[in-house]
């Protein structure tokens, strides 16, 4: 942890209930030498409109002192079937990734699949709903959304998980352990793409923050949402390393070899061998 702070009401504590604590660990399980900037929203159980739009742009301002690439936001409300553009999230989420800063967001576990939360829904938003991690035995039931899945296999929907034609991507979501804590929700799948997104930043300096965005939504395994028919990717990080349909150069190079300045023998032991390409 490179840097703490609270944005909303001090309240002397980093994390009442866990949560950013799995999403953090999540992030470093994916990308073990990030560092973690803790920027403390909430105040109880919800986070002030004014806290989170402080925190972007704290990160925006500090962009170059810490090396800043993503930012995870696990948290949403509302749900909307239409991109968010007059949302009070959407300029400061475009002004970072104009910075150069990508924001993994999650959809939201109210079970729509219809809309996504705010500020999933937001243009420079990369929105994450959830996919079951590995196959579970029996059903799994979310009373506080009103639904239940049956037959769990890797890769299926949640019930939970928002999704529309918004939707940018999905990652694990259920059942996800990390630093110690189990939990489930597309906050949990979220970190996994904001974990992502650090990694090939680092492997990909030089590609534009599209690029790097195309990367991580553009590859995986499509999944489709029985529910809606949307279809996406499912993270993939291997894949997203040598894909991403981004166009490379595929011609061999051509040049000339030359031994000892192409001398047509030689009786010494050592030599000296010239490459230009």
């Amino acid at each position: 942890v490179a840097y703490a702070a609270d944005f909303a009401t001090n309240d002397n504590s980093r994390d009442d209930n866990g949560h950013g604590t799995n999403v953090s660990g999540i992030v470093l399980g994916v990308a073990p030498a990030t560092k973690i900037l803790a920027l403390d929203v909430f105040a109880g159980a919800t986070a002030p409109a004014s806290a989170i739009l402080q925190a972007i742009d704290w990160s925006v301002k500090n962009r170059a002192a810490y090396n800043i690439v993503a930012m995870n936001l696990s948290l949403g409300g509302g749900l909307y079937s239409s991109a968010c553009t007059s949302d009070v999230f959407a300029n400061a989420l475009a002004n970072a990734r104009t910075a150069g800063i990508l924001a993994a967001i999650a959809s939201g576990n109210n079970g729509s699949s219809t809309s996504i939360s705010s500020p999933a829904c937001a243009p420079a938003a990369i929105s994450v709903g959830a996919v079951y991690e590995s196959p579970l035995a029996g059903s799994r039931s979310y009373p506080s959304v009103g639904c239940s899945d049956s037959s769990i296999n890797a890769d299926k929907v949640t019930c939970f998980s928002n999704s529309n034609s918004l939707l940018s991507m999905l990652a694990p979501g259920a059942m996800i352990t990390a630093a110690g804590i189990t939990m489930s929700g597309t906050s949990q799948a979220t970190p996994h793409v904001a974990g992502a997104l650090a990694v090939l930043r680092a492997a990909y300096p030089n590609e534009t923050i599209n690029q790097i965005a195309t990367r991580a939504t553009g590859n995986g395994t499509t999944i489709t949402d029985t529910r809606n028919n949307v279809a996406r990717r499912r993270l993939d990080l291997t894949a997203a390393m040598g894909g991403g349909g981004v166009t490379s150069d595929s011609t061999p190079p051509t040049g000339s070899v030359s031994i000892n300045a192409a001398a047509s023998s030689t009786r010494t032991s050592a030599v000296t061998l010239s490459i230009s390409a």
